[in-house]
């Protein structure tokens, strides 16, 4: 039996009604204390994690300080959220669960912003040419804000 009854798909339809902005490629998202439906004009903060255990502490601490956060997962993400968001002043990137060496690459060739690197005792930062501020794990949630709150 063919997919359409007299011409008409379904699936076509509705496909179309979607619009482009639902097949966007990128697959950044926002944090869950961001109201993703309201256009507001604070800064953004981006993160760089995968699957981080403090992926929600990174939310709600720029959250209190009055940025919107949106996640990224990979560098390639990352760069292209820098690109297209001229809102974003500052980059958090958790350097145990994302290849640094990477995101430290492409961020630097963007437009200057603001990078803090949450790393492990074994991560070396020393050998990166950019101007990062380094908060080691475990983390305490004070000494993170403490970085922000210099920015």
């Amino acid at each position: 039996m063919p997919d359409t009854l007299h011409g008409f798909n379904p699936m076509e339809s509705s496909i179309a009604s979607l619009g482009a902005r639902a097949f966007s490629f990128s697959r950044t998202r926002w944090g869950a204390s961001s109201h993703r439906y309201v256009r507001d004009k604070r800064p953004r903060a981006l993160v760089v994690e995968r699957q981080s255990e403090y992926a929600i502490d990174y939310d709600l601490m720029f959250n209190k300080f009055g940025f919107r956060s949106l996640f990224a997962t990979i560098p390639g993400e990352a760069g292209r959220a820098v690109s297209e968001d001229e809102d974003i002043s500052v980059v958090l990137i958790d350097a145990d669960t994302v290849d640094l060496r990477r995101c430290l690459t492409v961020l630097q060739r963007m437009r200057p912003l603001k990078l803090i690197v949450v790393a492990g005792p074994d991560a070396e930062i020393d050998e990166y040419p950019c101007d990062v501020r380094l908060v080691r794990k475990p983390l305490v949630i004070r000494e993170l804000e403490k970085e922000v709150a210099y920015l």
